[in-house]
């Protein structure tokens, strides 16, 4: 759990996206939440999110860290929500990729969240070594699943790691 939190953070951090029309005002509400996030308050930052998100409809790295921080705070519903509104403004965005799998992979949705691993690496190949290591998080649970009596059904992974390397 503690690792697939690192990843998020990671994923969700400041420097990860890309320039978009935000404004102003929004980036100072983005930045103060990540000034918040780092120091470990994070429903204070949640909370700036929010409110940046809120300003500022429109802009995708608002709806992105917003989407970040409901995952740390595990509310996936919502963060698949705010990732794929920020994938609508941005679509270039792999970053929201990789956090929406993470999102599904907690909810079990596993052919889901191989998806957006899919398109995180057809969007930006350097993603590549975080998508693999989801990957094999979603080849875990699969695998725990099967040993527990579970059936690989609609939402259970293929258990792609022996071929991640081909993507």
């Amino acid at each position: 759990m503690l690792r697939i939190v690192w990843l998020t953070l990671l994923v969700c951090s400041p420097l990860s996206l890309p320039a978009d029309s935000t404004s102003p005002s929004t980036v100072d509400l983005i930045e103060r939440g990540d000034a918040l996030k780092g120091k470990g308050e994070l429903a204070a930052a949640m909370s700036k999110y929010q409110e940046a998100a809120t300003r500022d409809p429109e802009s995708a790295q608002a709806m992105f860290k917003l989407g970040g921080m409901q995952l740390v705070q595990q509310q996936y519903s919502d963060s698949i929500d705010s990732f794929q509104r920020s994938l609508m403004l941005d679509q270039r965005n792999a970053n929201a990729f990789v956090g929406m799998a993470v999102a599904y992979l907690h909810m079990g949705s596993y052919r889901l969240a191989e998806a957006a691993l899919d398109e995180a690496v057809r969007i930006d190949p350097s993603k590549k070594p975080e998508v693999e290591k989801v990957q094999g998080w979603i080849d875990e649970r699969t695998a725990e699943a099967k040993g527990h009596g579970g059936t690989e059904g609609s939402e259970t992974g293929g258990g792609r790691a022996a071929n991640a390397g081909g993507h």
